[in-house]
């Protein structure tokens, strides 16, 4: 081999080192830049990691999450359950109470319809009660009380002792004797040992009506009548309905004596009338007396 051949060659093999070490340097500084870029990625993964440190935490956060809302759900699912169990009973007491309405209705409507009959009955009752009074008086017309005689003042025979006594007490001159019927003492008889014990009142039927006016006039004229210096009183015998009625007035008719106003007197059945400068006055209750003692 030629001399300038081996220095062609020996050029060439030096220029391709040269060429190799230059693609060396390319390759590292290629390989230096990759790794460079690599370490800027993770520095910025890192970066990314600092400034959001829950990054790692939000699978956890989307767990709770899940699990909060599932949570949710069956607290949803048990309060509509509930509301609808509540709005079932609130349908069942709507139901009763639509029920217990329309029974209320009934019964009220029952009440009205029994008021109405009650109102009829007690005026039904009233007026029998007021018939009964009447008819008992009417079978008590012959009849006279006779209050204040001593007890056993008229012995076995009362009969025989009022028509002896009666006119001669009341200074009465009969065309004709009169006749006692029967005659009786009302209530229990009093206690031995009692001497302050009322006398009971006595009770005489007389056979006619004419000699019950007789009397009854002959005591008013007489005005006082005594027995053993003992005052009796004559009254018309009444059912036990008209005399308490009659025995309301008692307090109004004190009043109006204490007034001066003595002249009044009942009228069957159970009427006052007031006589008041030269003017009568008839009342029907005491109220309505007493009233009128307040007007003057």
């Amino acid at each position: 081999m030629s001399g300038k051949n081996v220095k062609d060659k020996a050029k060439k093999e030096k220029k391709k080192a040269r060429q190799d070490g230059e693609h060396l340097e390319v390759e590292e500084a290629s390989n230096i830049q990759i790794d460079s870029m690599a370490n800027e990625d993770d520095l910025d993964e890192a970066d990314d990691e600092i400034l959001d440190p829950d990054k790692n935490s939000n699978q956890d956060i989307m767990k709770a999450i899940l699990s909060l809302k599932s949570g949710l759900y069956k607290k949803i699912d048990g309060v509509q359950a509930t509301i609808a169990d509540v709005k079932k009973q609130i349908q069942d007491c709507t139901g009763r109470i639509e029920h217990a309405e329309q029974r209320i209705s009934d019964v009220e409507d029952d009440v009205n319809k029994l008021t109405s009959k009650v109102s009829t009955l007690e005026s039904t009752v009233k007026s029998l009660a007021d018939k009964v009074d009447d008819l008992e008086c009417r079978s008590r017309r012959n009849n006279v009380r006779l209050v204040g005689l001593p007890e056993k003042t008229e012995g076995q025979d009362a009969t025989a002792f009022l028509e002896k006594w009666i006119p001669e007490a009341l200074n009465m001159e009969p065309r004709e004797g009169l006749v006692v019927e029967r005659a009786h003492r009302i209530g229990a008889p009093p206690s031995n040992d009692s001497r302050t014990a009322h006398p009971r009142t006595l009770i005489m039927k007389f056979l006619n009506f004419k000699d019950r006016e007789r009397v009854l006039k002959a005591a008013r004229t007489k005005g006082q009548v005594l027995y053993q210096n003992k005052p009796v009183r004559f009254y018309v015998d009444l059912s036990a309905g008209v005399h308490r009625m009659q025995r309301d007035y008692d307090e109004v008719r004190k009043k109006l004596r204490d007034r001066g106003i003595h002249k009044h007197r009942i009228i069957f059945p159970a009427r006052l009338l007031v006589t008041h400068k030269e003017r009568s006055h008839a009342f029907q209750t005491p109220a309505e007396v007493d009233r009128f003692i307040q007007s003057l």
